[in-house]
């Protein structure tokens, strides 16, 4: 038989594999980003020869009872908010991915962080973007002098990982894993193999020597981290800033953590001198009850993680210019905008079939939970009907097709956030009403139950 032939193409891109050149990817749609490269052939496990007498070919098994923890694993980063999104702090051993847009704070968190842990351990940064300079005058734009690491401008993988097996330092940073390259790869850097390969050879390496490495990544246009997918299967962490980068709020949120909840959020303050902490998040999302109240404007508690805070919704309707109304939104799913509406519509008795919808959460954030449903449609109640909701009013509560007010979770944490925020008044899912009013934590506050959709519109005084 003739030989197979094993040259597959990948997508430089996405890391889509086909067995046939095309002119565009047919994973993520991009032109002349497939490019060659030779598959090993692989051998085939004949169990009939494999040596059962050689006990040097066997798998350790270790019973669950003898192995040992300890308490000490996690390292502070001495900032409380990323250590509420790794868990608790950093894992020894650990490689962790951050994400997020060009200019965002990716490499100026990290830069606080090594600062922060090489008062006491030994840090290494690589960097494969910056040279430097470029690295001492951020870190001078910092004030971060009172600390000393080491920086190299190194992007051989190989002479990398050598120097982490020798020096063995406590933290290494990686900026980022699309610039450096392995030699015994046979692509150029950035290319899915040569991500794949070093990240294989870190991750090993981290847990060789009990090294904590921080890995910087590049995203696509469309949010994703650049490079195959297996690369957030590889590392223990994956982190993502969200944000608009010429804003000064930053949200950094967990996607996945072996050692923690996921959908932990921490919410930044980009200024002069880094990135600050920001403790008190309603205050961020929200302009405070004291501000002048406009049609369209809503807040709702909302949870991100183990946090809750209030954010304020603002939405615009306005007729439609065109045949075909537009529904737009900035920080909430478009395809959930495009269910409430049918609610309003269907349920409520709203003319928005020929109403442009434009919604937005305030400073960035990117509100996913279905909790904030009534909420949203209220929004665009009121400012289709031009009526405002008081800022002392809040509404709660996930919406069914049938335009019903369903309950939601951890609905006593939303209430005491709205108290913190002086918060009077909040609409709720009736089912849950008789639960929330036996507890104490409904003191101080006006709770209101309603069953349907069409409730909430004619109590704000649409007929």
């Amino acid at each position: 038989m003739p030989k197979k032939n094993n040259i597959i193409f990948i997508c430089e891109n996405c890391g889509e594999t086909t067995i046939n050149w095309m002119g565009k990817c047919p994973s993520c749609n991009s032109w002349n980003t497939l490019k060659p490269f030779t598959e090993p052939e692989e051998n085939k496990i004949n169990v009939k020869n494999i040596n059962k007498n050689n006990s040097g070919d066997k798998a350790p098994l270790t019973s669950i009872k003898k192995i040992k923890t300890f308490d000490n694993i996690r390292i502070s980063t001495e900032i409380d908010e990323l250590n509420g999104v790794l868990g608790g702090g950093i894992v020894s051993g650990s490689v962790i991915l951050i994400g997020g847009e060009p200019g965002i704070g990716k490499s100026t968190l990290l830069l606080q962080v090594a600062s922060n842990i090489a008062k006491k351990e030994k840090v290494f940064y690589f960097t494969g973007e910056e040279s430097l300079e470029q690295i001492k005058l951020r870190a001078d734009r910092l004030n971060i002098n009172d600390c000393d690491f080491l920086i190299s401008s190194e992007s051989n993988a190989d002479n990398i990982v050598n120097t982490l097996l020798e020096e063995k330092p406590k933290l290494a940073i990686i900026d980022s894993i699309q610039t450096i390259y392995s030699p015994s790869t046979n692509s150029i850097a950035g290319s899915p193999a040569q991500i794949k390969n070093c990240a294989w050879a870190l991750m090993q390496t981290a847990k060789l020597k009990n090294i904590t490495i921080f890995l910087v990544g590049h995203i696509t246009k469309e949010g994703t981290i650049a490079g195959p997918k297996i690369l957030e299967h590889i590392v223990d962490c994956v982190l993502y800033f969200e944000g608009d980068d010429k804003g000064i709020y930053r949200i950094l949120r967990a996607v996945k953590n072996r050692y923690g909840a996921v959908d932990e959020v921490g919410i930044f303050e980009m200024t002069e001198k880094g990135l600050l902490e920001v403790k008190d998040a309603s205050r961020v999302f929200t302009k405070g009850i004291n501000e002048s109240i406009f049609a369209g404007n809503v807040i709702t508690p909302v949870i991100e993680g183990s946090r809750v805070f209030c954010v304020e919704q603002e939405a615009l309707v306005g007729s439609s210019a065109f045949g075909y109304p537009r529904r737009l939104t900035i920080g909430y799913d478009q395809y959930r905008l495009l269910i409430i509406i049918a609610i309003l519509e269907k349920r409520a008795h709203l003319n928005l079939s020929n109403q442009d919808i434009y919604l937005n959460i305030a400073n960035g954030l990117n509100v996913k939970e279905t909790a904030s449903d009534l909420s949203v449609a209220m929004a665009i109640a009121s400012s289709m009907s031009g009526i405002a909701i008081q800022r002392t009013t809040a509404y709660i509560g996930e919406l069914g097709l049938s335009g019903e007010v369903r309950p939601v979770r951890f609905l006593e944490r939303r209430i005491k956030e709205m108290k913190k925020f002086s918060l009077k008044e909040v609409y709720i899912s009736k089912r849950a009403l008789k639960e929330i009013e036996s507890s104490k934590v409904a003191e101080g506050i006006k709770i209101i139950g309603i069953e349907h959709i069409s409730e909430a519109v004619k109590r704000l005084g649409i007929n």
